[in-house]
């Protein structure tokens, strides 16, 4: 999942185009997944959410990842104060959509 995929979904003219905001945050949240997972992090959930652990030092990427996600979950929360959103599994990341492409 990349920024341009959901930008694209998010025009009401693409057939794939986001019904609920449910879809919108499972995406999001699947970016900052694998901008995590493919940036040297490891992922650890607690009984409420996904934590990650550095196994290396953080790359630029990776933080630039981590403070825009902290920045949604923060205006999530604004928006949506009473909802709670499903949080990305470990088995919903891209990885398998990037090694078939290798």
């Amino acid at each position: 999942m990349d920024l341009s995929t959901i930008r694209k979904k998010l025009q009401k003219r693409d057939k794939s185009h986001y019904s609920a905001p449910e879809e919108l945050v499972t995406d999001v949240r699947l970016m900052f997944w694998n901008c995590a997972k493919f940036n040297y992090m490891t992922s650890v959930c607690d009984s409420t959410e996904w934590l990650f652990i550095p196994l290396q030092p953080d790359s630029e990427v990776a933080e630039a990842g981590r403070c825009l996600d902290e920045f949604f979950e923060d205006k999530l929360k604004e928006i949506y104060p009473d909802r709670h959103f499903p949080s990305v599994q470990q088995d919903d990341s891209d990885s398998e959509d990037v090694e078939s492409q290798n």
